[in-house]
């Protein structure tokens, strides 16, 4: 009897966690609506993040194609990861996340990411991006950062 309530239980949560999942993401669209994402495939260079170094960005690429700055990467394994956030900085100013993806479930195979920014409101000129890891510990971890010429 126990086994089959902690069992529907266990269940429950991972509902529960789904739903939150969606509830974020909605928020996030609602935040950054004008931002598209979708997931794709690409060969990885790897790239070491500078506070977890047990933590791998793979692939990370951002390439100007139609007026927007198309941002890829991979990961090889998702252990205890909240979220990415794709951070641009324009002409040298601070960081600010212009995208959030949430990634509630631990991977141990390689996850491909694609994001697009539609550059609504950014003038010419160099942009720079980076991708920011953020652990259930509330810890972060950046990739490199990589500039771009619009």
């Amino acid at each position: 009897m126990f086994v089959q309530q902690h069992s529907s239980y266990t269940s429950k949560i991972e509902k529960m966690k789904k739903l939150i999942a969606l509830i974020y993401i909605a928020a996030a669209t609602i935040l950054f609506g004008y931002a598209k994402a979708e997931e794709v495939k690409q060969a990885p260079v790897i790239i070491i993040a500078t506070q977890h170094s047990s933590e791998i960005f793979e692939g990370l690429s951002v390439k100007i194609i139609n007026n927007k700055a198309e941002i890829s990467w991979s990961t090889a394994n998702e252990h205890n990861n909240k979220q990415f956030e794709i951070q641009r900085s324009s002409r040298g100013e601070a960081f600010k996340t212009i995208a959030i993806f949430f990634t509630l479930e631990d991977s141990f195979k390689t996850k491909d990411y694609n994001f697009k920014d539609e550059l609504k409101g950014v003038g010419g000129g160099k942009l720079s991006y980076r991708i920011k890891l953020v652990d259930l510990n509330n810890k972060c971890a950046y990739s490199k950062v990589i500039d771009v010429t619009i």
